[in-house]
């Protein structure tokens, strides 16, 4: 192989000199308006999604936070019955709190309001549990947990069940 054969074939350095009229080397890569585009066809699809994880969040707070008064409900039941006393429920609208107190005792208090971002209403703020774990006063209350469009609502039954 000749010297001039060899050289061409040689791998050029980042700053050589091209011979007039050779081949362009193909570059990897995308251009700026390819990027452009595709940055575009992202905020559309984006602005499509940003409304629904919104609705999204808002479902999963209702449900988290109706799911969490659910709890308090069934665990005074339960606190009445073991300690032969009667629970109460009190659910304080106003700051969206949820507390069982038996006795002077409060046992549990949560502040689902601030927790979540929910909104609590009641048909009445006290649900009183007995000692055999039947509701006393509780004749179908309801409890509506909002967020945004969401709504879930709770029943407690004159037995002093919960259901939804």
């Amino acid at each position: 192989m000749s010297l001039a054969a060899r050289a061409a074939r040689a791998p050029r350095e980042p700053g050589a000199e091209r011979a007039p009229g050779a081949a362009r080397e193909s570059r990897d890569g995308h251009t700026l308006i390819e990027l452009a585009i595709a940055l575009a066809i992202m905020a559309i699809l984006l602005s499509i999604a940003a409304p629904r994880l919104g609705t999204l969040r808002d479902r999963a707070s209702v449900r988290s936070a109706s799911t969490e008064i659910a709890a308090i409900l069934s665990s005074a039941r339960r606190v009445a019955m073991l300690r032969s006393s009667s629970a109460m429920v009190v659910i304080d609208e106003g700051r969206s709190i949820a507390s069982i107190i038996v006795g002077a005792d409060t046992v549990l208090a949560r502040d689902v309001g601030s927790e979540l971002g929910v909104t609590i209403a009641a048909t009445r703020d006290t649900v009183l549990y007995g000692p055999s774990g039947r509701g006393w006063g509780a004749s179908n209350t309801s409890i509506a947990v909002t967020r945004g469009r969401w709504v879930d609502t709770l029943f407690v039954s004159r037995l002093g069940r919960v259901r939804r």
